[in-house]
Formats: structure tokens, C-alpha cells, sequence
């Protein structure tokens, strides 16, 4: 597990990555969101097509794709961050991991608690909404016209940041365990 992102594309991940159960878990969901994604590419381009084609559009496609997005952003995160490919500002932090890099491991570990809170906030708070979903049959769209229920939507959200908040969790710890042994300041210049 670590922070270092692979950018060179033709490698697999990077050899710190262990293959384990989770790591199969978020990589199987993330395969499923580029699945929706082109799920939705096709719909689109079969709207588009309907639209000019016989000017008959394509029911719901704009709350399919608006829900689609988050369905999508909630499957990949915690691959993403699993990976080291969470966008971040690598221009304080790169340069002190190599000057002082047990500081550096250890306030990395505490940006990976504040995502951990972040992430499980998400979830807690999710968690009665998709439930209430469930329980209410709530639907998304205009009655009579085209709905889907909004429960998959909600439940995709908590389990995709209670992993997300997993992952912070490990790479935290992952972080941690490296300042114990990682030299208190790098090699002099």
C-alpha cells in the first residue's frame, strides 16, 4: 500500500501493492464503475441517436447519468486511493518526505485519519437516508413518465466510503509502521 502513484501506464501497480481479499474487493468495484461508465456512454450516444434520428428521445437519461455519477465516483474511490492515484498537492510534501522522513510518514498518516473521518462521516450519514430509501420505496424521475429507485444510489454510497474510509485506514497504518523504522531526517546534501 502506498502513496507513490505508478504513472507509467504499461505497469501493473506498484510492487508495494499486496494482493489480498480487499485489494480484489475494491478492484472488482472499480471494474464495475468503468462498466457503468460505459453503460452510460452508450445511453447517451443511443440518446443522441434517437434524439436526431426519429426526434424521440431516450426517457430519464438525464437522472440515469446524474445518478450514474455518483454510482460511478462511489465504485472507484477506494481503488483510487488504494492505488495512489487520489488527486493530491505533491509539492510540500514530496520534498519533506525526502528531507525529514519520519515527519513526513506521520503527517501523511494524520491527512489518511482526517480521511477516515471524512469517509465514515459519509457513511454514517448515508446509512439512515438509504435505508429510509428502502423502507419508503423512494423513486427518482417524474411519475408516470420514467423512475428508478434511489436505494442501489444510497447503499453504493456507503459501501464505497466505509471502503474508502478502510483504505485511509490501512494506509494510515501503513504510514504509521514506515515512520517507526524510517531515519529521522534523509541523507544530508
Amino acid at each position: 500500500m502506498s502513496y507513490e502513484a505508478n504513472t507509467n501506464l504499461d505497469e501493473g501497480p506498484p510492487p508495494t501493492t499486496p494482493s489480498s481479499p480487499f485489494g480484489h474487493l475494491v478492484d472488482g468495484l472499480n471494474g464495475a464503475g468503468s462498466l457503468v461508465i460505459a453503460a452510460v456512454m452508450l445511453l447517451m450516444c443511443a440518446d443522441v441517436f434517437m434524439r436526431n434520428a426519429f426526434n424521440q428521445p431516450i426517457d430519464g437519461v438525464a437522472e440515469m447519468v446524474a445518478a450514474s455519477i455518483i454510482i460511478i465516483v462511489f465504485l472507484q474511490l477506494p481503488s483510487t486511493l488504494r492505488h495512489g492515484r487520489m488527486s493530491r498537492a505533491d509539492l510540500f510534501l514530496d520534498p519533506f518526505l525526502l528531507s525529514h522522513p519520519r515527519t513526513a510518514l506521520r503527517l501523511r498518516a494524520l491527512f489518511s485519519m482526517v480521511g477516515i473521518f471524512a469517509c465514515g462521516l459519509i457513511a454514517y450519514a448515508t446509512w439512515p437516508i438509504a435505508v429510509r430509501s428502502w423502507t419508503n420505496s423512494e423513486f427518482l424521475g417524474i411519475e408516470g413518465v420514467f423512475t428508478f429507485p434511489t436505494w442501489p444510489m444510497r447503499f453504493v454510497v456507503v459501501l464505497g466510503a466505509g471502503l474508502a474510509a478502510l483504505q485511509y485506514a490501512l494506509l494510515a497504518w501503513h504510514d504509521l509502521r514506515s515512520s517507526a523504522q524510517a531515519p529521522a531526517r534523509g541523507a544530508s546534501r
